[in-house]
């Protein structure tokens, strides 16, 4: 399952209801990359803690003309730890947030219920990815153009079957995650990942490079 809302549901400024990114579309997970993690799962806003200018960054790409769209395994849920509507009100927080960053909207928030292998829209399964493309036609949202940002080796696996250029934070879990990534299974995969300390240093590389 999944739960979706747009930038015109939770907005921060409605003036930016129908921008069209002039960038490709930089997708993001949530825990590890935006805000730390929790062992208990991030279930109040309070309990979301952004991660050292990951806010800052998010606003810069956005302003820089990239799409947005945050796709993240909410399995709390499926565990009963938190409710949809709990995370729901987590994400207005966050939304929040990035209007105080200058960041006027983003153009999704997805996520699935459960962390579950047969669940077609956790990842690494491409439920909430393909979703995302086909209801943002109009944007132009592809990510086999794009990026998608993790600190996991299911984010990789997702980035790499949906064509997106994988990408690994060391926030998180992605210092164990980069260790694991230098086994000869997961070499075709290693290949292909870009890697940087924190959100913000790819946001750095990847507006200096569309530039």
């Amino acid at each position: 399952m999944v739960n979706i809302h747009w930038s015109n549901d939770l907005i921060v400024d409605m003036h930016s209801i129908d921008y069209i990114p002039t960038k490709c579309v930089i997708g993001l997970d949530r825990d590890g990359v935006i805000n730390e993690n929790r062992s208990d799962y991030v279930k109040h806003p309070s309990e979301f803690v952004p991660v050292d200018r990951s806010i800052e960054a998010i606003a810069g790409l956005r302003k820089a003309g990239f799409g947005i769209v945050i796709i993240t395994n909410q399995a709390g849920i499926f565990k009963k730890m938190c409710t949809e509507e709990d995370v729901n009100k987590v994400h207005l927080h966050m939304l929040k947030l990035l209007g105080a960053a200058g960041c006027p909207s983003i153009d999704g928030i997805y996520f699935s219920i459960t962390n579950q292998k047969d669940d077609y829209y956790a990842k690494p399964n491409l439920g909430m990815f393909k979703k995302a493309e086909d209801e943002q036609k109009h944007k132009n949202i592809k990510f086999s153009s794009g990026y998608y940002v993790g600190d996991k080796l299911t984010d990789l696996k997702a980035a790499s079957k949906i064509k997106a250029t994988p990408v690994l934070v060391r926030t998180g879990h992605g210092a164990d995650t980069e260790k694991e990534l230098k086994k000869f299974t997961y070499r075709e995969l290693n290949k292909k990942t870009i890697i940087f300390d924190d959100l913000f240093s790819f946001y750095e590389y990847v507006t200096s490079k569309s530039s």
